[in-house]
């Protein structure tokens, strides 16, 4: 039983976490562009959501689908889906990792202010932005939180101390933590995590007490209060991202440890896995080849399909990617030749009702210096991106 002044302590006081980050990943790169192609190969329906200059990421839709939030070089901001200029939600210092509505008014934002003059990195904090206000102000609901994942009603979250213990809490739309797992800790820090289709249970990536590597699959049941492993990886192996929980069991990316480009400027390759949700050895994916490179990958919100960008081998280009699970079908949803698609955890998104994918591209970087007549700002090939890729066999209203 832990002592109830631990979560205590765990709200009130960041702590440093050092050891098991996230790897910086690098976009994959695309193969050289097709002579005389103009179209991007992103789908005649494609339509782009955002433009101009900065580093975007982490895109997420409201529930009522009528606005999308993400990131611009580190600060949040947010916008209508239709038509309309977007509104910052932070501060241009502060560094946002991750965001999620768990309102139509309500946007929780994990991040942390830049690191002090000393070099000392904060620990990032869990914080709520009401968008029906025109203001930046945010109200923190929790420090030291590493990973959060929204549902329909619920956004669960962990939080811990340094790389030994994590716990996970639940908050709805107020931002009010209204249940902490106090007596069942995670031991190591939990890397990621997602909600199953129902909202009553919940996959971690786990880099473990001392570990280097976020190397355990384990879930826990938010009815019961328990939690167990799944699976451990090997090796020099490691879970990439966000592993998710599909109506067919765990779908995961993993693949050798890496620091970024191989000596040879090589990307690193990840395969997709599969494992059951009652645990086991993981196994490549079916239907996805055993050449697939993996990149990132989203659940659908009925837990039915899983988009995946990826390619079918190491010398093929990037595209975004449908995986029926129970089909053991793969569908290529785009036939990209000249876009660049970021390939980090994070920036792929299903609009609420799973018509839509949202993913970030730029046009194939020039080598030769270019001046266009457009404003920075209304540039979209130059620049990464959201663009909103329609799903086959869904119709847009």
């Amino acid at each position: 039983m832990a002592k109830p002044g631990l979560f205590v302590t765990l709200l009130a006081a960041a702590v440093l976490i050092t050891g098991c980050a996230h790897t910086e990943e690098s976009s994959i790169e695309p193969l050289a562009p097709a002579a005389g192609r103009v179209d991007p190969g992103l789908g005649p329906r494609t339509r782009a959501i955002s433009s101009g200059p900065g580093y975007k990421g982490s895109p997420s839709w409201n529930p009522d689908e009528d606005r999308i939030a993400f990131t611009v070089d580190g600060y949040v901001v947010d916008r209508p889906t239709t038509s309309g200029e977007p509104r910052r939600r932070t501060t241009r210092d502060f560094v946002a990792t991750d965001t999620e509505w768990t309102s139509d008014d309500t946007l929780m934002i994990l991040g942390a202010a830049p690191a002090s003059p000393s070099g000392r990195k904060p620990a990032s904090s869990l914080y709520r932005a009401n968008v029906g206000e025109d203001s930046l102000a945010l109200e923190r609901v929790a420090k030291s939180v590493s990973a959060m994942s929204s549902g329909e009603e619920d956004l669960i979250f962990a939080l811990g101390s340094g790389n030994h213990e994590s716990r996970l809490a639940l908050t709805r739309g107020s931002g009010k933590v209204y249940r902490l797992y106090t007596d069942s800790p995670i031991e190591g820090r939990v890397a990621a995590l997602s909600l199953s289709p129902d909202g009553e249970e919940v996959v971690l990536a786990v880099c473990p007490p001392g570990g280097p590597r976020t190397s355990e699959l384990r879930t826990f049941d938010l009815r019961k209060g328990t939690g167990r492993e799944v699976t451990r990886l090997d090796g020099d192996q490691e879970i990439h991202g966000t592993p998710q929980w599909t109506q067919q069991g765990l779908y995961f990316v993993a693949g050798k440890r890496t620091m970024g480009v191989d000596a040879d400027g090589s990307e690193p390759l990840y395969n997709l896995y599969s494992v059951p949700a009652e645990g086991g050895a993981p196994e490549l994916a079916p239907g996805v080849g055993e050449d697939f490179v993996a990149s990132s990958i989203r659940v659908s919100p009925d837990g039915r399909q899983l988009a995946v960008i990826g390619r079918l081998n190491p010398k093929s280009p990037t595209n975004l990617y449908v995986l029926d699970p129970a089909a053991r079908k793969l569908k290529a949803v785009t036939t990209n030749e000249d876009m660049e698609m970021k390939t980090e955890p994070d920036d792929l998104a299903w609009s609420p009702d799973a018509k839509n994918v949202a993913i970030i591209a730029r046009g194939t970087p020039s080598t030769e210096p270019e001046v266009r007549p457009e404003p920075a700002d209304r540039i979209l090939r130059d620049f990464y991106n959201l663009y909103e890729i329609p799903i086959p066999g869904h119709t847009q209203p």
